[in-house]
C-alpha cells in the first residue's frame, strides 16, 4: 500500500515538473523586432563618418548634389521625436538613393567631445548610411535662425528640387505641413516619380 503511494507521488511530481517547465521555454522565446528594429537590421553595418557643417556652409553642401533631390534632416540626441523616427531616414534612403535623392542628416548638439563620441555611436547602432554631420555653430537663436528653423524646435527637415531650390519645408509648428512620415513620403513622391520622363514625354 505504501509503495503504491509513493510511486503515485512519483509520478505526480515527475509530471508537475514537465508541466511547469513549458512556460519557461515560452518565455525564452525570441520577442519579434518592431519595424524600425527591422529597418536597422536590414542593414549592413556603416563606418560614421562625422562631418563638421555651420549655417554658412550649408548651401555650399546642397550645391555638391545639384541635379539630386536633397533632404536636410535636423536631430538632436534630446528629441525624442527625433530619435523615433530616425528610421525612416534609412528607408528613404534605401528606397530613392539610386533615383537621386540625397539626405544630409544634421546633429544639433553641442558641440563637444562628450557629444560627438555619444553621436557617433547612436549613428553606428542605427547604421545611418547616408551623410551626416554635426553643426559647430553654438546654439542660440541665431543658429536656429540661420538654419531657417520654423519655431526654432525639432523635428524639421527642408526638402530640395533637382535645380538645388527650397521646395518643402517641414516641422511641427504649422498642422499643415507637419515633419512625418506621411508628409515626407509624399513630398518625395512628387519630386522623384517612379519613371523619369523621357525625351519623347517632354516634347
Amino acid at each position: 500500500m505504501n509503495r503504491n503511494v509513493i510511486l503515485c507521488s512519483t509520478l505526480f511530481c515527475l509530471l508537475s515538473a514537465c508541466s511547469s517547465g513549458e512556460p519557461q521555454e515560452q518565455e525564452t522565446e525570441t520577442q519579434p523586432l518592431t519595424a524600425r528594429e527591422a529597418v536597422i537590421q536590414s542593414l549592413p553595418p556603416v563606418e560614421i563618418q562625422l562631418k563638421e557643417i555651420t549655417p554658412e556652409t550649408l548651401p555650399t553642401e546642397i550645391e555638391k548634389h545639384h541635379g539630386k533631390v536633397v533632404i536636410v534632416d535636423y536631430w538632436a540626441t534630446w528629441c525624442p521625436i527625433c530619435l523615433d523616427s530616425f528610421h525612416h531616414l534609412s528607408e528613404w534612403h534605401q528606397e530613392y538613393a539610386d533615383k537621386g535623392l540625397v539626405i544630409l542628416a544634421i546633429n544639433l548638439d553641442e558641440d563637444n567631445e562628450s557629444n560627438r563620441k555619444m553621436v557617433n555611436e547612436y549613428l553606428t547602432e542605427q547604421r545611418a548610411p547616408f551623410e551626416n554631420y554635426i553643426c559647430t555653430t553654438a546654439p542660440d537663436t541665431k543658429r536656429v535662425e540661420k538654419f531657417g528653423i520654423e519655431g526654432g524646435t525639432l523635428p524639421f527637415c527642408q526638402i530640395y528640387n533637382r535645380e538645388g531650390e527650397l521646395a518643402v519645408t517641414l516641422g511641427n509648428v504649422n498642422p499643415d505641413r507637419l515633419c512625418d512620415e506621411r508628409t515626407i513620403s509624399a513630398a518625395l513622391k512628387k519630386l522623384i516619380p517612379e519613371t523619369e520622363p523621357t525625351e519623347n514625354d517632354s516634347k
